[in-house]
């Protein structure tokens, strides 16, 4: 089974990676934050991920702690950038301001989603997976 899930971590982290490609190529410089949290965050997948391939089980640890910091740290820029858009709606300000407003939430959701799903199924799984590695 810890192979199943060192796979998903790697998807996980090919996943954020380019997420955050993606929003630096929408958003321009305005996307730092997501960039850093794209590369770090997929670099740290891809690493658990290596790892628990190989049958450590700090590996399976660090992906999980992973996946629940990042569905935190996502739960909480999604409601702000949601937050924003209500104001943007009530107050029109500008046609760009808003699209950038607007993908940005899309693209932190999509990222939020993937992660809850990442610690569920991590969760889900981890008796076997501790079990199984060492």
């Amino acid at each position: 089974m810890h192979k199943n899930i060192s796979y998903l971590y790697a998807f996980f982290g090919f996943f954020l990676l380019g997420c955050g490609v993606v929003a630096v190529d929408l958003a321009g410089e305005q996307a730092n934050t997501a960039l850093f949290t794209g590369a770090a965050g997929g670099l740290i997948g891809l690493t658990a991920g290596h790892f628990l391939n190989r049958g450590k089980r700090w590996g399976f640890m660090l992906g999980t702690a992973e996946a629940g910091l990042l569905t935190l740290l996502l739960g909480w820029r999604a409601a702000t950038y949601f937050t924003r858009l209500l104001g943007m709606v009530q107050q029109p300000q500008g046609p760009d301001s808003a699209e950038t407003a607007g993908m940005a939430f899309l693209l932190t959701t999509a990222m939020l989603v993937i992660s809850l799903l990442t610690l569920t199924v991590s969760v889900m799984f981890a008796r076997q997976v501790l079990s199984a590695t060492k």
